[in-house]
This record gives structure tokens, C-alpha cells and sequence, in this order.
């Protein structure tokens, strides 16, 4: 029989004068998709600039920690964005990049920076999941959302117009090829460095 805590939902969301991105979604899906490392799991504010606060638990007409389970919630801190209020978080060039959220709303708004950069409303995002209700521990408002971008992304901008866009964490897959490729030179120019320095001692 099917099971509602494995439900996995996918679809592209095309938007005006840009390619259509893929959406996945895995409802208490806290396992990281494969190929993607952890930016941020919110324990500091590393990687995160702007109004939003850092939450643990949970307080009523306030913050509800996103749920793992129909009886289990985030016990850590997470990120709470209330009415007004964004967070960014910033990562290398991707081009895919997973968000745990929680209680996912209409109101919530994620924005992805760089070339891929794309806007997806809660509406958006509950089409693909099944609801946008604010539900605190149902699981198709808590869950993971997997997105992949024809063209990379290097920052995500979770906002929200009312109380509030919960997130757990976000994750990105590995770095796209040119950055790849410029840390290689990098590498490649210290190396030459220390090559020359050693040189210049040995004849010294």
C-alpha cells in the first residue's frame, strides 16, 4: 500500500523569459537528496544575511518547528521567517539546490539568485506538493523540495507576507563545472607558487 510518509511529487514550473525549472517534493523527506551536500542546517547564521531569526520549538500565531513525521518535529533551531521579514542564504554556483520546509503557507516566497534565478510562490510550491495550508504536522506541507535549474544559481531568498515560512534547511548539489574548474586553476597556481618558492630557497 501506498504511504503518504514517502509521497514524492514533481513537476516544472515554466515562468516568463526564463527556462522551466524541475520541482521535487518528498514529504518528510529528511534524508539529503543524493549529490547534495548541507549548506546550512541553521544551527549559526553562517551563509545567512538578512531580518529573518533563527527559531527553536514552537509558539502559537508565531513559529511552528517543521515536522518530520505526523508526531515528530525539528527539536534544533531552525529558520523562522515571519510576515515582513527574508533571509538569504548564499552557495557556490548550482544548479540544484534542496529546501526542508515546514507548514508551507500561499504566503511564503522562495527566490533563487544567478543566472537560473527563478520566484516560486507557496501557491506555486502547494500545486506540487498537494497543499499550502500552514498545516504544522501534515505531510504535504512538510517535506523536502528538490529544484533543478537549467542555468546555475548561487542564492536562495526565503520570504514570507505573514507568520511564518519555516525552514529546516537548505542543501545545494556539487558546484556546476566552471567553478569546478577555476578552483582546479586555482590549485594549479598555488602549487606553481610553492614549486617557485622552494626553488628560490633551494639556490639561495
Amino acid at each position: 500500500m501506498f504511504k503518504l510518509s514517502v509521497l514524492v511529487a514533481t513537476a516544472a514550473i515554466a515562468l516568463a523569459g526564463s527556462a522551466a525549472a524541475g520541482v521535487t517534493f518528498t514529504s518528510y523527506g529528511t534524508a539529503l537528496p543524493t549529490g547534495q551536500n548541507l549548506v546550512t542546517d541553521f544551527s549559526t547564521s553562517a551563509y545567512l544575511t538578512g531580518n529573518a531569526v533563527l527559531f527553536t520549538g514552537s509558539q502559537g500565531g508565531v513559529s511552528a518547528a517543521p515536522a518530520f513525521s505526523a508526531s515528530t518535529q525539528d527539536t534544533a533551531q531552525y529558520l523562522s521567517v515571519q510576515g515582513g521579514e527574508s533571509g538569504t542564504v548564499t552557495f557556490a554556483n548550482t544548479n540544484s539546490v534542496s529546501i526542508y520546509v515546514g507548514s508551507l503557507d500561499t504566503y511564503n516566497t522562495v527566490t533563487f539568485g544567478g543566472p537560473g534565478g527563478q520566484t516560486f510562490t507557496g501557491s506555486q510550491l502547494g500545486a506540487i506538493s498537494g497543499a499550502a495550508n500552514g498545516n504544522q504536522t501534515a505531510p504535504n506541507t512538510n517535506g523536502r523540495f528538490l529544484f533543478t535549474f537549467s542555468a546555475p544559481v548561487n542564492a536562495v531568498t526565503l520570504s514570507s507576507s505573514g507568520n511564518a515560512f519555516e525552514v529546516a534547511d537548505v542543501t545545494s548539489g556539487a558546484p556546476e563545472p566552471a567553478v569546478w574548474a577555476m578552483m582546479l586553476v586555482g590549485f594549479g597556481l598555488a602549487g606553481a607558487g610553492l614549486r617557485s618558492r622552494r626553488r628560490v630557497a633551494h639556490t639561495a
